[in-house]
Parts: structure tokens; C-alpha cells; sequence
């Protein structure tokens, strides 16, 4: 096949106006509707009852005798207006003596829809134009599926031959005339570019490098038929979706034809992406079993790891640290197959915000868990968020991270491995979800994250209960003095001025703590007792508890 689009009316869709322009319909007269006469008709009808409507499709072509119509002004209105709700293309009437001409009312109301009215006279013959208007339509519908099995086995040939994505947009594009071509995942990352796309700035279509998913998922406006200068497919395997094709009108515009060259290649598109998907997930399989081995075994298997580590790329054997990253709550939502590709591309987002930071980071899945080796410098809160917040642009839902302390080579990576896991368990304790939580700065959570909630909300009602019971008002400002006296190691004074208050009001607020909690300024017992209580109140688990 060649590489163009074809001419004329190839595959195209029979016309209200192309019919009545056939020899066939010679002396036929256009008496109303005009704008309507680049209607597709898909089938013809012949009307011979008055009740027509629950017989007609859409884009159908009607023929009628005077026999059936309405004899009455309102009546013949009112059928075009039914007609033309149903979708019908046009209407022929062929007068008769049952109706020796159309109302004038018929004719402006046809006028007024746009809906192509059109006498027929005596001398044509319905069976004439019903075969010729049955061959053309079949015919085209032919052509245009021979050329379509034409289109796919040219792009498919592509994927056969290991062509690729670049390849595909490549042949789309020719196919387009030379149009500027887009492939992009779901998430509107580009993953092939092909021809002039200089009018996607100026068809919104494109922000940061990205194409814009909600723009593509709208699609553009008047019926997604390049009346916009674009074209846009889905990419969908199943009920998965993985991505878009975008063609953009250059030299030419764009007709049907065009459509079902975007449709093919986006079908095809589909297979590259699920093969991708698979080669990625045997890959990922091996590096995952891999980095597996590291965090659990022995140090024997723990050599071994690391020496097969190093053909993907992976440097261990320098300061590293080991974040270990997990949804937070249950996603309900989705079939399991959605289920299993939205954490096949969490995975994948993962493993590129990782190696956005260290190209020699292992990073992998072990179960539920996103784990990563990482070198200590990557390693710093700040850095770990930006991975954070990079996989959070695509992946519904948080992620928390735990980061272990810094070890050196591979033998450290299991001890890391489980402060990571730790430094998650209680980072989402005291930090709620998404939290990042470093396992060098849990200090005292380490200990309290071990103990069972209902435990911790004991402890507190027993050290702070007294003043818990207060009226709120007087409970948050003593709280509050409280919290500030302890932040300030019992300095009065800094505590005043913090605070805002007068020093002998302090010593009066101090005071009246003490009443209720005991000596805490003076007796270290009771004031480690008074610190961890408040300490255990800061956890979004037990405070939710007390605000109920």
C-alpha cells in the first residue's frame, strides 16, 4: 500500500448532497434545508405509514409518497419535527394526487431545522434510487474496511518487526500527510513525538512537556472530527487505559479517513504498551527478587545479590541508606486488573523519581512495600520528599516513607532495611499519613510506637486527666502554658515572653499545674512522666481520640 491518504470520496460517507447531485435523481428539487446537505445517510427508508417514527434510524434517507403524510398544515410540521429529533438525514416526498403539493408551513419548518426536503418527481423511480444509494453506501463501507485491514496490518507490521513506538507515530504521521503526531501514556508523559507539533501550544494541548490529560480527555470540541485542527484516540487494552494518540493538522485537514488511521494506530499502540508492561514486569521480577535477597539474607546470599546487582546498574558498595515507601489505607476502587496496573505504575514512577535523584540507587517492590537503596547523600528529608512528591503527580492516593540510618556497603543493607520498615510503621503513627519519618529522628516515638493505642490514651487520662476535665477554655491555655514551660526546659522567664504573659502570672499558671499533675518543675519523675504524656498526645491517632 502507499504511504497517502486517499482522494476523493474513498471510504467517505454518502451525502445528502452528493445523492441528490446524481443522475439518478435528475429533476428531483431542493426545497428546503440546504445546511443540511452534508448529512452522512448510512441506510434508506420508505415511509408507508403515517406513524413512521418508530421505524426510522438515524441517518437515514426517507421516502415517502403523498399517500401517508399528514393532509393538514400542523400535521406535516409536526412529522418533520419528529423526524428530525430521530437523527433522520433528509426526507423525498414524491406528490401525488393524495397530496398535490406541500404546505408552505411544511417548507419553512423544514427550512428552520435544516433538515434537506426535497419533491420527487413522478418519472423516478423509488427502487431507482434505493439501488443506487444501497450500492454506493455498501461499496464505500467495503473500500473503507478494506482500507482499515490495510492500515492495521501496515501498523501492526511495525510492532512485529520490534519498531516501537517511534516507529508507529512515524508511520501515522506519513500516513497524515506529514501531521504532527503524539504518543503519550496516561498521565500525559510523551513517549514518541513526530512532525510539525508547533500548533500545540496554541491548541492548549501541551504544558511543561506534557501533554494535558484533562484537555485529551475532553477531547476536542464539535465531535472529535478534526474540526479543531486535532484528533485524539484513546489508547485502551480492555477496560485499561494506557495512554493517547494526538494527531495535529499541518499541510492538510483532516476527514474520515484520517480517523481510522488514528483509531488503527492507537490499537496498535495498545500492544506495545502491554508488551512493554511485560518485559518491564520480568525485569522488575529480577530486581525485586534481587534486592529481596539483600535485605533478608544471609551475608553469603548477600555477596551473591550485590554481584547481580551490579549488572542493573546498581553501586552498593559505598554509604547508602534504605527507604521503604507504602500506600496509606486500602484503594477500593477499580476492577483487579486496574489494581494490579495502578501498582505496576506506582512501581514504575517510583523506580524513575528514585533514579531521578541516583542513577546507581537499587529500587524495586517487595510486596506491598517500594523499597530503595540509595546513596546517604540522596538520602537527606528533603530529597526523599522530592521522590515523594514526584511519584504523588501520578499515582492516586499518599505514599509514607520510612529512611533508615546510614550504612556502609551491602552487609549493612538489612539492618537499614528493618529501621526503614520501623521508621514507616511509626512515622505514620506520629506523622499521620504521608508522613516522611527519618528513623534517627524518632527519638522517643522508637518506644511508644511498640505500645497498643488504647494503652497510650490510659497513660495520658492518668498523667494529664485533671486537667483534661477542666472547662476548654482554661484546659487550652493551661495546655498551652504547660507545652510552652516544657519546650522551654522550665525557664521561666523565656517562657513568659514567649507566652506573652506577666512572670508572676506564669508563676501563678505554674502553680496551679502543679495542683493538678504534681511537682513536676521540681521532681524529675513526675516531669518525665508529664513530658511523655504530652509527647504521646501529639500522635494524630491519640489526638483524634481526644477530640472525639
Amino acid at each position: 500500500m502507499t504511504g497517502s491518504a486517499p482522494s476523493g470520496d474513498f471510504g467517505q460517507a454518502l451525502t445528502v448532497g452528493e445523492l441528490l447531485g446524481h443522475e439518478v435523481m435528475a429533476g428531483a428539487e431542493l426545497v428546503a434545508g440546504r445546511q443540511g446537505l452534508d448529512r452522512s445517510i448510512c441506510a434508506l427508508n420508505v415511509m408507508t405509514v403515517p406513524d413512521i417514527g418508530p421505524w426510522v434510524k438515524s441517518d437515514e434517507f426517507l421516502l415517502a409518497t403523498g399517500y401517508p403524510l399528514p393532509r393538514d398544515d400542523a400535521g406535516q410540521a409536526e412529522l418533520l419535527r419528529g423526524l428530525h429529533r430521530l437523527g433522520l438525514a433528509g426526507i423525498g416526498v414524491k406528490i401525488d394526487r393524495y397530496l398535490p403539493d406541500l404546505s408552505t408551513t411544511a417548507v419553512a419548518t423544514a427550512e428552520e431545522l435544516g433538515l434537506p426536503l426535497v419533491l420527487i418527481p413522478q418519472h423516478i423511480r423509488f427502487d431507482d434510487i434505493l439501488s443506487h444509494a444501497f450500492s454506493t453506501i455498501v461499496n464505500r463501507q467495503a473500500a473503507a474496511l478494506e482500507r482499515a485491514h490495510e492500515l492495521h496490518q501496515s501498523f501492526l507490521s511495525v510492532t512485529l518487526s520490534g519498531g516501537g513506538l517511534n516507529q508507529l507515530a512515524h508511520k501515522l504521521s506519513h500516513l497524515l500527510g506529514d501531521a504532527g503526531v503524539f504518543i503519550s501514556d496516561q498521565h500525559g508523559i510523551v513517549r514518541a513525538q513526530i512532525g510539525d507539533v508547533s500548533r500545540a501550544d496554541e491548541l492548549d494541548l501541551v504544558r511543561d512537556g506534557r501533554l494535558i490529560v484533562q484537555r485529551l480527555r475532553g477531547g476536542p470540541a464539535g465531535g472529535n472530527k478534526g474540526e479543531q485542527g486535532w484528533l485524539i484516540r484513546p489508547i485502551r487494552a480492555g477496560s485499561l487505559q494506557h495512554g493517547f494518540v494526538v494527531a495535529i493538522e499541518t499541510s492538510r485537514a483532516f476527514g474520515e479517513f484520517d480517523q481510522v488511521a488514528v483509531d488503527q494506530a492507537a490499537v496498535i499502540a495498545a500492544l506495545e504498551f502491554t508488551r512493554d508492561l511485560a518485559v518491564s514486569a520480568i525485569e522488575r521480577q529480577f530486581s525485586s527478587n534481587a534486592l529481596y535477597e539483600l535485605m533478608t539474607g544471609a551475608e553469603s546470599e548477600i555477596a551473591d545479590s550485590a554481584a547481580r546487582g551490579f549488572g542493573f546498574g546498581w553501586d552498593l558498595d559505598r554509604e547508602v541508606v534504605v527507604l521503604v515507601s507504602s500506600k496509606d489505607g486500602a484503594d477500593d476502587h477499580g476492577t483487579t486488573a486496574q489494581k494490579r496496573l495502578a501498582n505496576e505504575r506506582a512501581l514504575e514512577f517510583w523506580i524513575s523519581a528514585v533514579h531521578s535523584k541516583d542513577r546507581k540507587a537499587a529500587a524495586a517492590g517487595l510486596g506491598a512495600e517500594l523499597v530503595a537503596v540509595i546513596g546517604a547523600e540522596h538520602g537527606a528529608p528533603t530529597a526523599v520528599r522530592s521522590i515523594q512528591a514526584e511519584v504523588a503527580q501520578f499515582v492516586r492516593g499518599e505514599y509514607a516513607v520510612g529512611v533508615s540510618r546510614v550504612h556502609r556497603g551491602p552487609l549493612g543493607i538489612p539492618a537499614a532495611y528493618q529501621e526503614a520498615r520501623s521508621a514507616l510503621r511509626v512515622g505514620r503513627k506520629i506523622g499521620g499519613p504521608g508522613a516522611v519519618a527519618a528513623y534517627d529522628d524518632l527519638g522517643l516515638f522508637k518506644l511508644l510506637a511498640q505500645v497498643e493505642e488504647t494503652e497510650l490514651q490510659t497513660f495520658v487520662d492518668e498523667v494529664l486527666g485533671p486537667l483534661t476535665k477542666l472547662p476548654e477554655q482554661e484546659r487550652n491555655e493551661l495546655l498551652k502554658t504547660l507545652e510552652t514551660l516544657v519546650e522551654f526546659n522550665m525557664n521561666m522567664a523565656e517562657t513568659a515572653r514567649h507566652l506573652h504573659y506577666h512572670y508572676n502570672t506564669l508563676r501563678y499558671r505554674l502553680a496551679k499545674l502543679e495542683r493538678l499533675l504534681g511537682p513536676f518543675s521540681s521532681s524529675t519523675a513526675t516531669a518525665v512522666k508529664v513530658f511523655v504524656a504530652l509527647q504521646i498526645r501529639q500522635m494524630p491517632t491519640i489526638a483524634s481520640m481526644n477530640q472525639r
